[in-house]
Formats: structure tokens, sequence, C-alpha cells
């Protein structure tokens, strides 16, 4: 969920599953706030403005893709302080929402986490590292398709937002590119010798030389969820078309505090999961921007501008053409 400041069966199975993983996406984002922008000096005029609508929402294609989400929040002042009593304030209710592309249409429906059973609930709970469902305080909402069909996105397409709630029209659009995978992922020891128990993930890939790309990625480790990379994104201006190998961080919540030891690296005996994603430009400077002005705080920050590509509010919809890699690491 983006806070802006100022700013049975088959199907039953898949149903729990996918609402567990878009809940802990949700955790995953819960906790980065739309404060900065690196490219534009931005001092808002009216720091207590009217509450815009927020959009965090996705479409992905490839193996093993998230049905497309949407989660739907309201802003808030800047000045203002946020608690959990808030937050559950902040979702918006019965909207409208509706993607489109050149053929098809798929009109999402809202579902809460008290929707699902108390087993449920406190499973997801678990996961997310919260503890009991008492103290949670939070009733997470999620606009998905709501028959859970593996109805997923398509390379090459794009695919239109439509949001109708509070009296308001949000609209955006995205593309979901044709997939660049990556061709392999191996392990090498960490560069300090004494240290015999870490490794470092390498990654090797063959730039299309056609295009411009630009990737995001996330990272597993062994029974943990899929984190994004601190800095998740990049784009090919200074390798375009060329094949070369990279390290590539470990992923992990960015309310964890950082071991300087270990940061970035994994352990030998993990179980690694690396997700590889082709995005298109505008979904990239969501990502850079806000990443980059989550690692510019202290006294001299400047307040800046978060690229969005939502008309009428602020957020992001965001398409993925998504590739998995998985290396396990002897002991």
């Amino acid at each position: 969920m983006l806070v802006c400041l100022s700013k049975v069966d088959y199907k039953q199975q898949l149903k729990t599953k996918n609402m567990y993983r878009l809940i802990i996406a949700f955790s995953m984002i819960l906790s980065v706030f739309l404060l900065t922008a690196c490219e534009e000096e931005y001092i808002p005029d009216l720091a207590d403005a009217p509450p815009e609508i927020v959009v965090e929402g996705y479409i992905e294609a490839g193996q093993n893709a998230l049905p497309p989400y949407v989660l739907l929040t309201r802003s808030t002042s800047f000045f203002s302080s946020i608690d959990s009593s808030q937050l559950n304030e902040l979702f918006v209710h019965d909207a409208m929402v509706r993607i489109t592309n050149e053929t098809d249409t798929i009109n999402l429906q809202e579902l809460c986490l008290s929707s699902l059973d108390p087993v449920q609930q406190q499973f997801a709970t678990e996961l997310l590292g919260l503890g009991s469902t008492d103290s949670i305080g939070i009733d997470i909402c999620v606009y998905i398709e709501p028959s859970f069909t593996p109805q997923t996105g398509e390379e090459g397409k794009r695919y239109d937002l439509e949001v109708i709630a509070d009296g308001k029209r949000v609209t955006a659009t995205t593309t979901i590119p044709y997939a660049v995978p990556l061709d392999s992922v191996r392990y090498v020891p960490t560069p300090d010798p004494n240290n015999d128990t870490l490794v470092e993930l390498r990654c090797y890939i063959t730039d299309r030389g056609s295009t411009t790309d630009f990737y995001r990625y996330f990272t597993q480790q062994n029974n943990d969820p899929l984190y994004p990379g601190v800095n998740s994104v990049i784009d090919d201006v200074f390798f375009n078309g060329e094949s070369f190998e990279f390290p590539l961080a470990r992923g992990q919540l960015r309310t964890q505090d950082f071991d300087l030891d270990t940061f970035g690296y994994f352990w030998k005996g993990d179980t690694i999961m690396v997700k590889w994603c082709t995005i298109d430009q505008a979904h990239y400077q969501f990502w850079s921007t806000l990443e980059f002005n989550s690692g510019s705080e202290g006294p001299f920050a400047s307040f800046t501008r978060v690229d969005s590509n939502i008309e009428g509010g602020l957020g992001v919809w965001g398409g993925y053409a998504a590739s998995y890699h998985e290396l396990i690491v002897p002991e």
C-alpha cells in the first residue's frame, strides 16, 4: 500500500494463496512513504491539500503470475502522523475498478482480510510477523478478479485502468514488455576471505539491443516471501545489447534493520529464488524516484516529487513480464 503524504478446491486454494501473497506484498510496501523525487525539487503550495486517491496496482505475465490486483487508499496531510487506526480509514471501499485492453475487460471486486476465516487470518498475520489477528489493527483490502482464475496479462499488450470512487475518476495506462529473462544465476564466495558462511548471488543476462529495457527484481530466501531489492530497478543505459554478469543483492523488508556484515548476501544452505521482471519506462520511473528518495533522508534532504503514471490521483499502475530462476546453495 502506498501512503502518500500531501499527497475448496483449486479456486479456493488459489484464492487463499493469492490473498496471502498480496498481503505480504502490502507489508513490504507499507513502510515506504511517498516523500520525495530525484529529478525535480518540489515545494508543496498547500501541505494540507484535500486527499487524493492513491493507486497501487499490477498486472503480470509469465509463469506463476499473480492475478491483476489494485490497492486503493487516500492520501493524507504531509504533516500528519499515521497509526494503525488511521490506516483503516485510508482504504477506499466500494469503488468501481476496471482493467481493459484491446479485447478484454476485467472487473475487480474488493476483498478484505476480515472476509477470511479465523484460521486464514491467523496464518496470514503470522506470515507477516504481526502476531495475533487481535493485534494487527488493520483490515487490509484489495481489489482483485473475483473468480481468482489465473487470468493474467500478456506480453506486448497495453492495459488501461479505470477507478471510480469518492465521486472521482482515476485512470492509468501500463504496458507489459516482452520479457528479457536472466541467462543464469550462480553464487560465489563473498569478498571477505574470513567469512565462509555467506555467498554472493551473481546473475548473467543478455540484454537486447533493439530497445531500451527496464528491469525490477525480487529475491526469495528459503520459505520467506519474495522481497524487492533496496534498489530494485535498473535500466540498460550502460549495457544495451551486451551480455554481462553482475551481482544481485538479497531483497529484504524495508522496515528491517541493515546488518552491514550480511546485507545483500545469502547463506550457504539457502534455496534462492529470483523473480526478474521486465517493465516499461513509466513503471521504472516510479520505483526509481521512490527508492532514490527513501534513501535520501536526514535533516538536509529536500522535499521532492515521486513520478507517477496515475491521472487524477497518485501512485502506480504497472505491468510485469516475470521470469523465475532458482538456485540451491550447498551447505
